[in-house]
C-alpha cells in the first residue's frame, strides 16, 4: 500500500521503518525535520533505515492510499486546512493519536469544501520513541489500540486497513469521540509533568515512569475520574488508565498507578522524562488534550475540576496561557455538539 507519514519525529519515523519492513510503499513528510540517512533505530525494534522523503505536502498527499497523520498538534490545523482542499473518497487519513478532536475539525472543513475522504482516529500511538544521541529509541509496540472510523461503507474496512499496517493490535470502538475521550496521555502527562516540574525545568536526567510516585499517581487516577464521568455523560464507556496501562504492558497487574509505573521500570520498558519546558508533554497535551475536555465539560455541565485546576498551574507556571493557544476549536466542539443531536455526519 502506497502510505504517507506527516511528522518527521521519533514516532513518525518509527512508523515509517514499520511500514517499510512490511513491505508498504512509505514516503514521509516533515517541515520541522529531515531525517538523518542510516538512521538507527534500536529497543522494542533493532534496525538501520534511510526513510524516502516527500519533498512537499502535496506530494505525500498525492503519493497515498493512507496517510499517517504523526506531527505534534500545533500545527495540525494547518495540514488539514491544506489537505482538505485535495482529498479523494479513496483516501484515508489516520489521526495518530486523536487530538483535540480533529477528525472533527476535518469533517467540518471536508464539508466546506465539498469533498470526502475516510477517516480513522487512535486512542494512542502504535509505539512509543524518543531521539537519543544514538538514534531512536523505541521504547514500546502497544499491544491494543483503540480505534474508531467514518466514511467506510463498513467499518470492518477500516480495522483491516489498520491490521494491514501494523498487525493485529486494533480494537474497534462506535465512535471518533469515543476516541478523543479515549487518549490517557494528557492527564498522565500532565500530572507526571508538575510532579516533576523543576527536574524538567533544570534538564534533569530522569526517568519518566519512575517519576510516578504515590502522589503523582494518585493525581493521575483523580483527573482519570473526571475523563471518565465526562465520557459516561456523553453515552460512552471507555478504557480507564490502569486498563490502558495493563493492555499496552501485559505482563504488569494490580491498580495503583504507582505501583503499575514502578513494575514498568522494573521490566525496563520505561523511557526517560522530558528535559525542556517546551516538551509536547506541555506544549501539545495541555492546549490540546486538556482543554478540549474542559470545554467540552463546560458545554456538557460535567465540572473538570482539577483538569481546570491543572491548566491554571501550568499556565502560571510558564506564563503562557495555554487555553489560547488551541487553534482547531471551537469548529471541533461545535461538530460534535450536532452529532450528539443526531445531525452530524459521525
Amino acid at each position: 500500500m502506497k502510505v504517507s507519514v506527516i511528522g518527521g519525529g521519533p514516532v513518525g519515523l518509527t512508523y515509517a521503518v514499520l511500514l517499510m519492513q512490511a513491505g508498504h510503499d512509505v514516503r514521509l513528510f516533515s517541515e520541522a525535520h529531515r531525517p538523518s540517512p542510516d538512521t538507527r533505530f534500536y529497543g522494542a525494534i533493532e534496525t538501520r533505515a534511510t526513510v524516502p522523503q516527500a519533498a512537499t505536502l502535496a506530494e505525500a498527499v498525492e503519493h497515498a492510499e493512507a496517510m499517517i497523520l504523526a506531527r505534534q498538534a500545533t500545527g495540525t490545523r494547518a495540514v488539514l486546512d491544506a489537505i482538505a482542499t485535495a482529498l479523494e473518497p479513496s483516501q484515508t487519513v489516520i489521526f495518530s493519536a486523536e487530538l483535540s478532536f480533529a477528525s472533527f475539525y476535518l469533517a467540518r472543513r471536508l464539508r466546506m469544501e465539498g469533498r470526502e475522504a475516510r477517516c480513522v482516529s487512535w486512542s494512542t500511538t502504535v509505539a512509543t520513541a524518543h531521539r537519543t544521541p544514538e538514534g531512536i529509541r523505541v521504547g514500546t509496540l502497544r499491544g491494543t489500540i483503540d480505534m474508531a472510523s467514518a466514511g467506510f461503507d463498513d467499518p470492518a474496512e477500516a480495522v483491516a486497513l489498520c491490521q494491514s499496517l501494523f498487525g493485529d493490535v486494533f480494537r474497534p470502538i462506535p465512535s471518533p469521540l469515543a476516541i478523543g475521550l479515549s487518549n490517557l496521555n494528557p492527564e498522565v502527562h500532565l500530572a507526571n509533568t508538575l510532579g516533576n516540574l523543576t527536574r524538567i525545568e533544570t534538564g534533569e536526567a530522569w526517568e519518566n515512569y519512575r517519576g510516578i510516585t504515590p502522589a503523582v499517581g494518585r493525581l493521575i487516577e483523580r483527573l482519570d475520574l473526571e475523563r471518565l464521568a465526562l465520557a459516561r455523560d456523553l453515552g460512552f464507556e471507555v478504557r480507564s488508565v490502569q486498563d490502558h496501562f495493563r493492555l499496552t504492558f501485559p505482563e504488569i497487574t494490580g491498580e495503583s498507578m504507582h505501583d503499575l509505573a514502578r513494575q514498568v521500570v522494573a521490566l525496563g520498558r520505561g523511557s526517560l522524562g522530558p528535559t525542556t519546558l517546551a516538551t509536547r508533554y506541555v506544549v501539545e497535551d495541555v492546549p490540546f488534550g486538556l482543554v478540549p475536555l474542559c470545554d467540552l465539560g463546560r458545554r456538557r455541565n460535567v465540572p473538570m475540576v482539577l483538569h481546570e485546576a491543572g491548566i491554571d498551574l501550568i499556565s502560571v507556571s510558564l506564563g503562557t496561557d495555554f487555553r489560547a493557544r488551541n487553534d482547531l476549536l471551537p469548529a471541533a466542539l461545535d461538530e460534535i455538539e450536532a452529532m450528539a443531536e443526531g445531525a452530524g455526519p459521525h
